[in-house]
């Protein structure tokens, strides 16, 4: 099946992609089978951007648990769809240790190990898009990117992108990385939804320098996704207008926010992936986009910043 397409850099992917955070929670690690289902229905489906990281894992002491899954999934496919067109995006430079201790490493050594660990767990030689997942206060974020950029240069990742970064951040990236012109930065993965919306300038930016951006928790979180229709009235009574699902408009809504928007929603049945890709087929009409940009987010992150930003160097 063949889905609409966007750009990551010079890479061309399904318009829509999937989270496989989900498949890594404790409740569903004895799933695996139905995860392993799941990502097989996406390809089949012709979703053809999944995004993982070292640190979606049930435990601390399991990380990389998600990657493995993804690589087994991909390993395992003998379905109609191109395995090789299937763009598997990671991250690096966050920590988990002993009793869930959460912390930063972006220094050379540490995203190096963390990068040489994910290419074992993916089962690859190359990482297609690695993204740096949180900036680290101990260094300047200049430091961080010339780290990220030697990541390319000694030929362990192919494309490098961002996630949870500001507008100053972006913009001290593109200085020593360059941007997807340059094949530096190709992408940016920020928290968007209807619940959270705090980094407008950063999509400005994106959109006007063709940088794909990846909202993360597009539905709000995996635990308030079913909750879409009754948070968001809005977003309900258009999907009763149009035949769709609450989720399913927030998803369609994405898609027309900007040309370079890929949602990436996540999930752990099969069935919701047909869900996911009906989402291309919605049409919304102009007044309802300007209804559904006129909501007011909850300005609540999943994640609030716990550490200092970075001096940028």
């Amino acid at each position: 099946m063949s889905l609409p397409t966007r750009a990551v850099g010079d890479l061309t992917v399904s318009a829509i992609g999937l989270g496989c955070m989900p498949m890594s929670f404790p409740e569903a690690v004895d799933s695996r089978d139905r995860s392993l289902a799941t990502i097989h229905r996406a390809l089949d489906l012709g979703i053809t951007f999944l995004d993982t990281s070292d640190i979606y894992a049930p435990t601390w002491d399991a990380v990389g648990h998600n990657e493995r899954l993804v690589a087994e999934a991909l390993r395992t496919y003998s379905g109609p769809a191109d395995v090789a067109s299937v763009v598997v995006t990671t991250k690096g430079g966050i920590t988990r240790g002993p009793d869930e201790t959460w912390g930063r490493d972006s220094s050379p050594g540490g995203l190096r190990a963390a990068c040489e660990a994910s290419l074992a767990a993916l089962e690859v030689d190359v990482i297609e898009l690695h993204q740096h997942h949180r900036h680290d206060p101990r260094l300047t974020y200049r430091e961080q990117m010339r780290t990220l950029r030697a990541l390319m240069d000694d030929g362990l990742v192919r494309r490098v992108g961002l996630s949870n970064v500001t507008a100053p951040e972006l913009a001290v990236a593109i200085e020593e990385v360059g941007g997807p012109a340059d094949g530096g930065i190709v992408s940016v993965q920020n928290e968007w939804s209807p619940r959270f919306r705090g980094e407008a300038d950063v999509l400005e930016e994106c959109t006007r320098l063709g940088i794909a951006f990846l909202p993360w928790s597009p539905l709000g979180g995996s635990t308030q996704a079913h909750e879409i229709g009754d948070r968001y009235r809005d977003f309900a009574q258009v999907g009763e207008e149009i035949g769709a699902s609450a989720q399913e408009v927030v998803l369609a809504w994405l898609l027309a926010t900007s040309p370079v928007m890929i949602p990436i929603p996540g999930a752990t049945r099969p069935i919701t992936i047909d869900s996911i890709v009906r989402v291309c087929e919605v049409m919304l009409s102009l007044e309802q986009i300007a209804r559904l940009d006129a909501t007011q987010p909850l300005m609540e992150s999943m994640y609030p910043e716990d550490q200092p930003r970075s001096p940028l160097g």
